[in-house]
């Protein structure tokens, strides 16, 4: 009690005092915090590579990461090269088999994992003599058996079919190649008919070429003695040797001469991926790079910034909207402003993206938004410097990008100088909308019409075509879509047909149905119960324990989920209305369903767009449904998960797939069905 009472008083002070205060009146700015620096420890072995070491004594841990700072590498007929590389080591050595390799990393609870520009290992201080030896050993002395590469081979050409219909990757793909050039290390993407023909001596070759020590720097964090270290590091890696490779001779990207379009055609697509972007001279080292700095962040640093508060929060065209400034020793840094929105409202994004930009060059940010941007940095850096990690990582970009010695010193006083002005000097300078791409890429049957007549300053835009991976088209013909007389109304009444008749479907009253599957090695089991009052339960179970739960019961609902209760409400309950039907589509109405062609796996099919977010997709020949397609935001990110649909076996009288494969990325699980009960008895309570 007496704690409380104390509690009391210092609270009832507190508010006196900041009554007294006049919150109308912007505090003015302290002084930048001084930034005292640790320098690491360091030396350099005979053969070229540096070594960083930062003590730090408060736990018994310490992370060692090896980087080899190459120049970008075009690999051309090799593409796929260092992908493989990249997977092959760290399975074990010339002088260690993989499985003893893994099995003592296990036991002494370290990580170590590798790629092919370096590798990085965390364990407990006593294990790190160890677990160094065990790393230098992996990375230096390579077991590249033919086994393991054909099964490396494999998974690379697998993941690269799993991306061939990811709209996101398409994009991606695209942008970077018109953006560079073919011929420009960022510019190139790995093909299968490359990565086919790749052998593993190619791959050899490829680690003597690249995997050198005159480029690596070796950086050590936390509980060591600086000389111990150095014998150690000094026994394992004297005798790594190797020449940097040469610098690939690349011409730098280049702008636009004018604004315009490039489209990509994707027309599995449920919503498009939207960018504007161009490059500039800025570097860590150039005048304007502050200013740049916090004119990006206003622009689109977050979801307190312009693009997230316009595109999100004022239109709710997506789940998120941001800019990025990428900086690049090596050629010319990047500015992107980019969101992936709904179908329908693509032009007008492309729209918005492009008035925000032109309005941060014209006119002048603010003074709040410069100081919120300011404080979010300052609070970012601060914070930073509290891991030693933060010490090496300066240290490192230092040396490697060479930046003054002072530049990470000085930081937060070169961010707290810059003005309103000078972000306005900056911008209007560097953001040139006149040398600018858009990036769309989307279902050109839905998108391309409208997006043809943007014309954000009074002239339609140019619009270029291209098919997934960069290569130029004409534009895509969308006049036979649909077969004459195919409409929304008929394609659903053919699948209310082809499954057993619309009379028979709404004489079901109940359905309960019972999937299983495996994930990860573990049994799943899904149980959903329907009734026809537009009441639904689903229950997940895994190992016999329900990890998640959704009710609805006519007009309200929830979710449990990991001990959380969560009531549905706005678009999240009108969904889980939509889908609480025992047949989906009895509860569209056909006027508000767009339809078109579409492609799923090679079968010819149709496409009902049920919503801004969902589409269901039937087979032209059977007009069974067999895929459906849903985006949702995942954590602040839009995630589009298919679901495909098969098996169909009958129950009463009506058809039901009995297989559903649902896929999120390159992962997919297979839900099989156990048993399906229609008109059964249902408690009514289990809705409660």
């Amino acid at each position: 009690m007496k704690k409380l009472y104390i509690l009391y008083i210092a609270l009832f002070s507190l508010s006196g005092l900041a009554a007294q205060i006049d919150r109308s009146v912007q505090p003015s700015p302290g002084p930048a915090p001084e930034i005292q620096l640790d320098e690491p420890q360091s030396f350099t072995l005979k053969n070229g590579m540096t070594v960083m070491v930062v003590e730090n004594h408060k736990l018994p841990r310490v992370s060692v990461t090896l980087n080899i700072d190459n120049p970008p590498i075009f690999e051309g007929d090799l593409a796929g090269a260092n992908n493989l590389l990249g997977s092959m080591l760290g399975k074990g050595s010339t002088n260690i088999a993989k499985n003893d390799f893994e099995e003592e990393v296990d036991f002494m609870g370290a990580s170590l994992s590798f790629g092919s520009s370096g590798a990085f290992a965390a364990s407990l201080s006593r294990y790190f003599p160890r677990v160094l030896e065990l790393m230098a050993d992996a990375a230096l002395n390579p077991n590249f058996l033919n086994e393991e590469f054909e099964k490396e081979k494999e998974k690379l050409i697998e993941g690269i079919k799993a991306n061939e219909k990811s709209v996101p990757a398409a994009a991606r793909r695209v942008e970077n190649l018109i953006t560079y050039g073919a011929n420009h290390p960022y510019g190139e993407y790995t093909k299968i008919e490359t990565v086919s023909k790749l052998s593993l001596e190619d791959v050899k070759k490829y680690y003597a070429s690249n995997y050198n020590p005159k480029n690596a720097y070796l950086v050590i964090i936390g509980d060591v003695d600086f000389k111990t270290v150095k014998k150690q590091v000094t026994k394992l890696f004297k005798g790594w040797k190797g020449d940097a490779p040469s610098a690939y001779a690349f011409e730098p990207a280049k702008n636009s001469s004018e604004l315009d379009i490039h489209f990509t055609e994707m027309n599995n697509a449920a919503q498009s991926e939207v960018s504007v972007a161009f490059t500039n001279p800025i570097k860590k080292t150039h005048p304007d790079y502050f200013p740049m700095l916090l004119g990006n962040r206003i622009l689109g640093g977050g979801g307190e910034a312009r693009l997230f508060l316009n595109l999100r929060e004022d239109k709710s065209y997506t789940y998120g909207s941001y800019s990025r400034l990428r900086t690049n020793k090596y050629t010319r840094a990047r500015l992107r402003a980019f969101a992936s929105v709904r179908s329908a409202v693509t032009d007008s994004a492309v729209v918005e993206l492009v008035k925000e930009l032109e309005k941060v060059r014209t006119e002048e940010v603010t003074q709040k938004e410069l100081d919120n941007a300011k404080a979010k940095y300052v609070g970012d850096f601060v914070l930073a410097l509290e891991k030693p990690q933060t010490i090496a990582r300066y240290a490192l970009s230092i040396r490697t990008e060479n930046l003054p010695e002072d530049f990470y010193k000085t930081y937060l006083q070169k961010i707290n100088a810059v003005t309103v002005a000078d972000v306005l000097a900056a911008t209007k300078k560097h953001i040139k909308l006149d040398q600018a791409r858009i990036f769309v890429t989307g279902k050109g049957s839905e998108v391309l019409e409208n997006l043809e007549q943007v014309a954000p300053f009074g002239k339609p835009l140019k619009v270029s075509y291209y098919d997934p991976y960069g290569t130029p088209t004409e534009r895509p013909d969308y006049s036979s879509q649909l077969p004459e007389g195919v409409t929304s109304a008929s394609i659903l009444e053919n699948y209310f047909n082809a499954i057993g008749g619309l009379d028979k479907l709404k004489s079901i009253t109940s359905k309960n149905e019972v999937l299983q599957a495996t994930m990860q090695g573990m049994q799943l089991e899904v149980v959903t119960k329907k009734t026809n009052q537009q009441q639904s339960l689903l229950t997940v179970s895994m190992m016999g324990n329900v990890v998640q739960k959704q009710v609805v019961n006519k007009d309200k609902g929830y979710t449990e989920a990991q001990g959380q209760h969560t009531d549905l409400s706005g678009v999240e309950l009108e969904d889980a209305l939509k889908d609480s039907y025992i047949f989906a589509e009895i509860g569209l109405d056909p006027s508000s369903v767009k339809a078109s062609v579409a492609d799923v796996d090679g079968v010819a099919a149709y496409e009902l767009a049920v919503s801004a977010t969902k589409s269901f997709f039937y087979d032209q020949k059977t007009f069974l449904k067999i895929k459906i397609s849903e985006t949702q935001e995942v954590q602040g990110n839009a995630i589009t998960q298919e679901t495909l649909i098969g098996d169909y076996k009958a129950v009463d009288g009506i058809l039901f797939p009995h297989k559903t494969t649902q896929s999120f990325g390159p992962q997919s699980i297979d839900f099989i069905t156990q048993s399906i009960e229609l008109n059964g008895t249902i408690d009514a309570s289990e809705f409660n």
